[in-house]
């Protein structure tokens, strides 16, 4: 990479490290912010209506923590393994299927990756996506269609308060709070699971960053998370999103990141003053989107197990490791860089550190200065232009894709506050506080994303505590030298208990795919292990303590290919910047490496999970199986 633009690379990173990274920010579960966090698209009355899957003091066999694209294709690969659609239950706080597109529904929301690699079970269920980049109804209709397909049950507005193992029993005993509503009692329950799995997603708790002055400003002016769209506020509705209301009102929206991208164009349409705060700018491609036709769809969906094969082809280009045809053709296996975040093909050995970076810059910069030169072409106002223009490599901040961001910038009601990498610096009983200025408005949207799966353990994920085998927390377990798991979905002293973990897994920009594989081989060692089991109903499956630190020593030696990301710009990649402080002592290194990723690589992880299925029956190497 050119020496000046690794200078300037560097600079734009270091305005933005901030001492207290993450903590920046707090969450919507927080006690004087649930209001910001209330379900605006649940239906209390139906819910209520209907006989619910779980009673006090019911159990289950297979309970599923989380009803969206994880939680589901665990239910669906059950099913397909044998099992029956009654002994499973899908458990969510949320009022129904859908996981993070339950909740979000804000203007101009689509899924950046492909429909037809991201939507799950397409060739199952017969679905033909309308176009290939879908919008956030549809796939949230694809999770209403899986369930009733398959009688997936769902025990909605319910949160899980704990899971505690009864290692003499054999059975998670699991405590949870059901709330149909405001004036309504909530309902607590304790049930029993022979297996639990908790799928709470990667990006499911709002956060906000909380300034100086928020409170006043919010107890006298509208404020909601893009998560929690209010179009009671703005007017028009996920379908139509004619806003209306907004024709008189000064509107700001904080974030520039990949749900702002998409809302921002909306927003100008009805704003009477819309202002774009930004910290970080993103890399922003075009994205061509169009329909399905059925010449496209012949093509598409052309043999048996054609989404397998084409996500597995989506993933070699973006983990750099690119096949002679791409099936998929867009931004994303254009950006060979994004690798960088998510591993590729080949062990990085500490002498290679220097020379792995820099292949990735020399892949990376081509891809980049595209984009920057798209920017001018696009933005007439010089200044801004600059403004937008991201100064980072390409694996540190999720790139995005639109083709009317940029150009919403060139109309006169839109102006760029950009912060120059600080953020904002608090608020005022009217308005926002940016480089000195108060900027008056009367609505602040919240486009400040989630806090980031990956650096969390289950339990701070599912905002439950989770109990193992001894009376271990599991969250003590992820903060320990004795930290291990098999396969990224299995951990040692945590029974019957299986989970996307994400240390472990590979990564992919289509998490979709990662959660497929990850059910696929839980429901191959439950239905094998419960085939040689002479009780099947009192079986436990534990990962092997031998077999979680063998697998653990894999990961160590792959875990060399994230030095990447050491040259990044803060973002929810790096746990805004946290995950990339230096470790203090070698145990703390030691651990950081033992949590790392699949560093060769989804395409790879993917291949080693469909070698040990394919061994057959008798074949569960590192899993320990009793009878209680």
């Amino acid at each position: 990479m050119p020496i000046g633009l690794a200078e300037k690379y560097a600079q734009e990173r270091d305005k933005r490290i901030r001492p207290d990274g993450q903590s920046q920010y707090i969450t919507l579960h927080t006690r004087e912010f649930q209001a910001l966090e209330k379900d605006l698209w649940v239906d209390y009355r139906d819910l209520g209506s209907r006989e619910p899957p779980l009673k006090d003091r019911d159990e289950v066999k297979f309970l599923i923590i989380g009803g969206g694209h994880n939680g589901l294709l665990f239910a669906y690969r059950l099913i397909e393994a044998g099992f029956k659609s009654e002994d499973i239950c899908i458990v969510d706080i949320a009022g129904g299927f859908g996981g993070t597109w339950y909740w979000n529904r804000y203007p101009g929301l689509m899924c950046d990756i492909e429909g037809y690699i991201y939507l799950p079970l397409l060739e199952e269920t017969g679905y033909i996506p309308r176009h290939k980049y879908s919008y956030g109804p549809e796939i949230r209709g694809q999770s209403e269609r899986i369930a009733a397909k398959w009688n997936i049950r769902g025990l909605f507005c319910t949160k899980v308060d704990s899971q505690v193992w009864n290692d003499d029993k054999g059975r998670w005993s699991l405590e949870m709070t059901r709330s149909l509503g405001p004036g309504q009692d909530a309902v607590h329950m304790s049930v029993k699971a022979q297996f639990v799995f908790p799928a709470g997603g990667v990006l499911s708790i709002p956060k906000i960053p909380y300034s100086p002055g928020f409170e006043q400003f919010r107890s006298r002016n509208h404020v909601f998370h893009t998560s929690r769209w209010d179009y009671e506020y703005t007017g028009g509705s996920e379908t139509n999103p004619v806003m209306v209301n907004l024709r008189n009102k000064r509107v700001a929206i904080i974030g520039t990141g990949a749900t702002a991208i998409q809302a921002v164009p909306e927003l100008a349409k009805w704003a009477k003053h819309l202002y774009v705060v930004q910290r970080t700018p993103s890399y922003c491609g075009e994205r061509v989107q169009r329909e399905t036709n059925p010449e496209t769809w012949l093509k598409v969906a052309d043999q048996p197990g054609w989404q397998n094969k084409r996500r597995i082809n989506f993933n070699h280009f973006v983990t750099n490791d690119p096949v002679p045809v791409d099936l998929v053709n867009d931004g994303w296996t254009h950006t060979p860089g994004v690798a960088g975040l998510i591993g590729g093909p080949g062990i990085v050995t500490p002498e290679r550190v220097k020379d792995h970076i820099d292949s990735l810059f020399a892949i990376d910069v081509k891809r980049a200065e595209k984009v920057r030169e798209r920017i001018e072409r696009e933005v007439k106002d010089t200044d801004v232009a600059e403004k937008l223009k991201p100064w980072y490599p390409g694996w540190c901040k999720r790139p995005t894709f639109n083709d009317s961001y940029l150009t919403s910038f060139n109309q006169p009601n839109v102006t760029l506050i950009d912060t120059d990498g600080k953020g904002l610096e608090g608020y005022t009983e009217r308005g926002i506080l940016c480089r000195g200025e108060e900027i008056e408005i009367d609505l602040l949207i919240l486009s400040t994303g989630f806090i980031s799966g990956g650096t969390q353990n289950p339990s701070d994920r599912l905002g439950s505590p989770i109990i193992g085998r001894d009376e271990r927390p599991i969250a003590n377990k992820w903060e320990s030298g004795d930290f291990g798991n098999l396969f990224g979905m299995a951990t040692h002293q945590y029974p019957n208990m299986f989970a996307t973990l994400l240390t472990g897994t590979a990564g992919s920009y289509n998490m979709t795919s990662l959660y497929d594989v990850v059910a696929r081989l839980s429901a191959h060692i439950i239905a094998e292990a419960s085939r040689q089991a002479a009780d099947p109903d009192n079986l436990v499956i534990e990962a092997s303590k031998t077999a979680e630190d063998q697998y653990v020593e894999e990961v160590k030696k792959r875990s060399l290919w994230y030095s990447a990301l050491r040259t990044c710009t803060p973002s929810y990649f790096t746990a805004e910047g946290d995950s990339l402080k230096p470790p203090k002592t070698a145990e703390e290194a030691n651990l950081k490496s033992r949590k790392a990723g699949w560093g060769t690589g989804i395409v790879d992880y993917q291949r080693m999970v469909e070698e040990y299925i394919g061994r057959g029956e008798n074949k569960l190497e590192g899993f320990d199986l009793r009878i209680v």
